[in-house]
């Protein structure tokens, strides 16, 4: 190749290079009146080509999964006047809003968005539809139609779409995408609707409000700390699933438990804990710094007692030690509740940061609850961030009462009016806007109570399942059931020693079945046995590799035993040989021997949820519903 034609290709190379650079450059300009780039590039964009097909959904509470970001955020209002979700003056600004809305009604309501993906920086026909959308609900002015970038998608018009999604409930990147378009295009008498719903809720919420108040809206997903009706914290929550649902209460912080224990309530224990020591044994104890114990306030159990297979989720009280690992982590901020939840932390931090956080039993896990507990003990003497964190960190039992207690109002908005008198949407997680729900606890879906509503009012007993009674005949295929109170031993007096693993006698270094290796011999008392097992609490947690390996490894070698044998050709293994030698008598006798039980009654579903007893004794602490 010459050095001339060689020249030519580099130069023509430099300027293709140059003119690609070029042409970006100016695509990131800013569309405003002032840019005469607009003017330039107004007739290739009204002629060229259309805009490109819809990305997928934008991830939000509503659409979005656990695998999906969170769109809100926890933070703290130090220096800016936030208006609550909740405040003394939500019921005239909800009344203010539904006449509003029925002026948009009574004209006719609001046109469609087209299906179309738009952006700052484009223009037509879309984007005036989009504008006309956004000054109908009060988001853009209506002088956003006049003038020349009236067809443009100009920095204001970013604003009012990133605005309005914030307020339903969607990421705010002032981008239109699809959940973007679905949400706009919702009729004004669906949001109507909704809003009627919401404001005897929101009459019955903003009663009586003190000048420091906890408000948490389940819709939201958000609690909110008030002080004299402006937020001081928002905090991003995990709420009831729709199967467990968090109930909506009203009451006052009572106590903070630091460190706190974990007392299991019945319902988990029934539809968690007992199907995953069935599954997996005793040495779920361990993973998870359980114990047991026979009744409330009664003596510890050991596990290895227990026939595991005919055990009632009443019949024994569980426990999880404090710790990290503990379910309710560092801190439990109790208050007076017919339904048993509470505000706490959890292990599991990095839920906080998905979308859809409807992951609970019932009670409300809080991120970042060391903001909200030095909000709550303010000004309680002793105490102060430093000594939070101490406290926190030594993981020692403390239990606090709030000598100052802040009102806590769970709460269940899928509609309020913000400071601004912009209405806000959530989703119907729990499906109670086309019912008469106010406060009370809504119930799993398909679910009525017995007056045929979707929510009852009075605190409900969870009743546990029957289990099936213990076959009559005892051999070895069928496992002894323990009695009440029984505390079996495995020394030389024990029937059934033989099929069970031997405890260690040994004075050094002696093992526990749960608790690992201790240096005293095995009588020392399981509560005297330090754990130091670091199991994140899981109930769907999956079998170890090792445990799955041996699988592998057997049953590897049972399909090398069969090759084998099928290379042996028509050669009887010894032991067939000798069963077949076997005299009549033995094989009579054999059979005389006790069978198992052919069949055990399935076991049977009792009523799921009672009303409770007014006359009921003291109960144990509920946990996490």
């Amino acid at each position: 190749m010459s050095g001339t034609r060689f020249g030519k290709l580099a130069l023509t190379a430099l300027l293709l290079a140059s003119f690609t650079v070029m042409v970006p450059l100016a695509a990131y300009a800013e569309r405003n009146e002032e840019n005469s780039w607009w003017q330039r590039q107004k007739a290739k964009r009204e002629s060229g080509a259309s805009n490109n097909s819809l990305p997928s959904a934008t991830t939000s509470n509503i659409f979005g999964s656990k695998a999906g970001k969170a769109v809100t955020k926890t933070e703290i209002f130090a220096d800016r006047s936030v208006t609550p979700m909740v405040s003394v003056n939500s019921v005239s600004a909800m009344t203010n809003a539904i006449a509003r809305y029925q002026d948009i009604a009574a004209q006719g309501g609001w046109a469609g968005v087209p299906n179309k993906s738009l952006k700052k920086g484009d223009d037509g026909d879309a984007v005036v539809a989009l504008k006309r959308r956004l000054i109908a609900e009060g988001y853009l002015a209506a002088d956003a139609l006049t003038g020349e970038t009236a067809r443009w998608y100009t920095a204001a018009v970013e604003k009012a779409v990133a605005q309005f999604q914030a307020n339903n409930g969607l990421a705010a990147t002032g981008s239109l995408d699809k959940a973007t378009v679905n949400t706009f295009n919702i009729s004004v008498s669906k949001r109507l609707a909704t809003m009627r719903a919401n404001l005897p809720r929101i009459e019955e919420y903003s009663k009586g409000l003190a000048d420091r108040y906890i408000i948490v809206n389940v819709p939201a997903l958000q609690l909110e700390a008030v002080n004299r009706n402006t937020v001081f914290s928002r905090h991003n929550v995990i709420a009831g699933s729709p199967k467990r649902p968090t109930p909506v209460t009203m009451s006052q912080v009572s106590d903070i438990n630091f460190n706190p224990y974990w007392n299991v309530p019945v319902s988990i224990v029934e539809r968690d804990l007992l199907p995953r020591i069935r599954r997996n044994g005793t040495s779920v104890f361990r993973e998870m710094k359980m114990r047991i114990y026979d009744g409330w306030n009664g003596p510890e159990v050991d596990p290895r007692t227990v026939n595991w297979k005919y055990v009632a989720a009443d019949r024994y009280f569980f426990r999880q030690d404090p710790g990290e690992e503990n379910s309710m982590a560092s801190v439990k901020i109790n208050f007076v509740s017919p339904f048993g939840i509470y505000l706490h932390d959890t292990p599991t931090k990095s839920l906080f940061t998905t979308a859809a956080r409807y992951l609970s039993s019932g009670c409300v896990r809080v991120e970042q609850v060391s903001v909200l507990i030095n909000w709550i003990l303010n000004g309680q003497e002793g105490w102060s961030p430093g000594r939070i964190e101490q406290v926190t960190a030594s993981e020692e039992r403390m239990d606090v009462k709030v000598t100052n207690p802040p009102q806590v109002r769970t709460v269940y908005l899928t509609s309020w009016v913000n400071g601004a008198g912009q209405v806000n949407f959530r989703p119907d997680v729990y499906d109670l806007d086309n019912t008469s729900f106010v406060v009370g606890q809504p119930l799993a879906p398909g679910e009525l109570s017995d007056d045929g509503e979707r929510y009852v009012l009075k605190a409900q007993v969870y009743k546990v399942e029957e289990v099936p009674d213990r076959p009559e005949s005892f051999s070895i295929f069928s496992p002894r059931r323990a009695e009440r109170g029984e505390r079996t031993s495995y020394g030389s007096n024990d029937p059934f020693s033989f099929f069970k693993p031997r405890k260690a006698t040994t004075r050094s270094k002696s093992k526990s079945f749960f608790f690992g290796t201790t240096g005293t011999t095995s009588k020392k008392s399981l509560a005297d046995i330090d754990d130091d097992d670091d199991v994140i609490f899981n109930f769907n947690g999956s079998s170890s590799k090792a445990k799955k390996k041996s699988l592998f490894e057997k049953k590897k070698k049972a399909d090398i035993k069969k090759k084998e044998a099928a290379a042996a050709g028509k050669k009887k293994p010894a032991a067939t040989a000798n069963a077949k030698k076997k005299k009549p008598a033995q094989t009579a006798a054999a059979q005389k021997k006790p069978q198992p039980a052919a069949s055990v009654e399935p076991v049977k579903k009792k009523k799921k949820v009672e009303e409770a007893s007014a006359t009921a004794g003291p109960q144990p602490p509920a946990g996490p519903r």
